[in-house]
C-alpha cells in the first residue's frame, strides 16, 4: 500500500520507528536532541523533537523496510488532513520539545499517533468548552484571545499571513487597517507549546454568555475561513467575544484608546497653558 497524507508508518530497518507520511516522499518523525542514558531504558530521560525527512533517508530504498499502520482507525476519530497538516506546521515552525522518561520508540508511536487521531487524552485541564482563552505575548502588553472548543482544540482569528504560536504578529494589536484574516482551529498546546494560556471569562459580570451548543456550533463553522481583521472593530478578542456573548468587545483596545485620549488631552492643556 502506497502511503497518503496523514498516514502512519512503520519503519522496521533497525528495530522499530514511528513516523507520519506527509507527500512527496516525506515524513514527520521524533528525533533525539538529548539523553541521559540509552535508548531502552525504562528511566532513561531525554528531549525530543519534531523533523522531516524523506523516507528513504530514515527506512531506506526498500519498501520492505516500512508499511502503513493505521492501526486505531476503525476505533478512533480521524482527523482532517487540513487539521493534521496545520499540527505539523505549527510543531515543525515552534520547534516544540518534548521532555519524555522511557522508551523512546513507545512515546515515537504515541506522538506520530496524537497528529493523525482525535483523543480525549488532548483535553486542556481547568478549560471547558465555550471558555474564552487568553494567550498573554511575552514583553508585551496585550494578548492573543480565542475560544475553546473542547478535545483539546481552540478557535481563533489571526492574521492572513500569521501561523505561528502567540506573540507572532497573528496577536490582537498589529496592525489598524481592515485585512484579510483567517480563523483557525488548533491544538492549544501545539499553538502556544510553552502552556502561556489561561481561561478568562472576564466578561462574563457584563454580557450573558451564550448557549455552549451555540458557541461550538458557530466556532467550528466560522474555523478554516477566511475572515474581516481590523484591529479596531475586529480583532482576536472581537472575534472571540462575539462567539461567547454575540457582542464584540475588546477591552485592549479601549485601553489603548483611552490612553491615546489622555495623552492628546494633556499635550493640549499643556499647549493652551504656554
Amino acid at each position: 500500500m502506497e502511503p497518503k497524507y496523514g498516514d502512519v508508518i512503520k519503519i522496521t530497518l533497525q528495530g522499530d520507528a514511528w513516523a507520519l507520511y506527509v507527500d512527496n516522499g516525506e515524513i514527520v518523525h521524533l528525533v533525539l536532541i538529548d539523553e541521559s542514558s540509552g535508548t531502552n531504558s525504562a528511566s532513561a530521560k531525554r528531549k525530543v523533537m519534531l523533523k522531516k525527512d524523506l523516507l528513504s533517508e530514515v527506512a531506506g530504498n526498500s519498501k520492505s523496510n516500512y508499511h502503513v499502520e493505521n492501526k486505531y482507525d476503525g476505533s478512533l476519530h480521524i482527523r482532517e488532513t487540513r487539521a493534521i497538516q496545520r499540527s505539523v506546521d505549527l510543531l515543525l515552525k515552534n520547534q516544540v520539545i518534548y521532555e519524555i522518561e522511557g522508551i523512546f520508540e513507545q512515546y515515537s508511536q504515541l506522538i506520530v499517533e496524537q497528529l493523525r487521531y482525535d483523543n480525549t487524552d488532548m483535553e486542556c485541564s481547568g478549560a471547558n468548552p465555550g471558555d474564552l482563552i487568553e494567550m498573554p505575548s511575552p514583553g508585551l502588553l496585550y494578548s492573543h484571545w480565542g475560544v475553546y472548543v473542547g478535545n483539546g482544540y481552540v478557535v481563533h482569528l489571526v492574521k492572513e499571513d500569521s501561523m505561528g504560536s502567540s506573540g507572532s504578529s497573528s496577536s490582537s494589536s498589529s496592525g489598524s487597517s481592515s485585512v484579510t484574516g483567517y480563523v483557525w482551529k488548533d491544538r492549544l498546546t501545539e499553538y502556544v507549546p510553552d502552556k502561556n494560556y489561561k481561561v478568562n471569562n472576564k466578561y462574563d459580570k457584563n454580557y450573558q454568555p451564550r448557549d455552549v451548543i451555540y458557541i461550538i456550533k458557530d466556532a467550528n463553522e466560522q474555523a478554516w475561513k477566511e475572515h474581516k481583521y481590523n484591529l479596531l472593530t475586529m480583532n482576536c478578542e472581537h472575534f472571540a467575544t462575539k462567539l461567547r456573548y454575540s457582542t464584540g468587545v475588546s477591552g485592549q483596545v479601549q485601553m489603548a484608546l483611552s490612553a491615546v485620549a489622555g495623552i492628546v488631552g494633556s499635550s493640549s492643556f499643556s499647549s493652551s497653558s504656554i
